[in-house]
């Protein structure tokens, strides 16, 4: 059995499609969830990331019009970038003092504000288990 080589960009559909837009985008996110996972100890929710974006570019349409997925992209990439800068030295300065403890990181970028990034992470999955 071959394995399967795609030496193109297969985009998605739906809400990852729209933020997700270029493999540069996929690679940031993933250093970006990499860093998350080390500094909060709990997964990145992506599908709350997505959310988020899609927010804030649902009101810039509004605003100014345009495409959803461009400025999707756009948006997608601030954030991440900031993200990355954040995260980075965060996780730094947590290695360094080889502490447990971790303070909140604050994100600001332009009027939108994300106060704790601790409020992107992972949600529970699954059936509730009863007790």
């Amino acid at each position: 059995m071959a394995i399967k080589t795609i030496s193109y960009h297969e985009r998605s559909t739906g809400k990852t499609g729209q933020v997700l837009a270029s493999t540069q985008i996929e690679n940031k996110l993933s250093k970006v969830e990499r860093h998350y996972e080390e500094y909060h100890g709990v997964p990145l929710g992506r599908v709350k990331f997505y959310n988020m974006v899609l927010d804030i570019t649902r009101t810039v349409k509004k605003e100014s019009g345009g495409y959803i997925q461009y400025t999707a992209e756009a948006v997608a990439g601030l954030f991440l970038e900031q993200m990355h800068r954040e995260l980075g030295q965060a996780v730094r300065r947590k290695r360094q003092w080889k502490s447990e403890v971790t303070e909140a990181i604050e994100i600001k970028i332009g009027d939108y504000t994300i106060d704790n990034l601790r409020e992107l992470a992972r949600g529970n999955h699954g059936k509730r288990k009863s007790a």
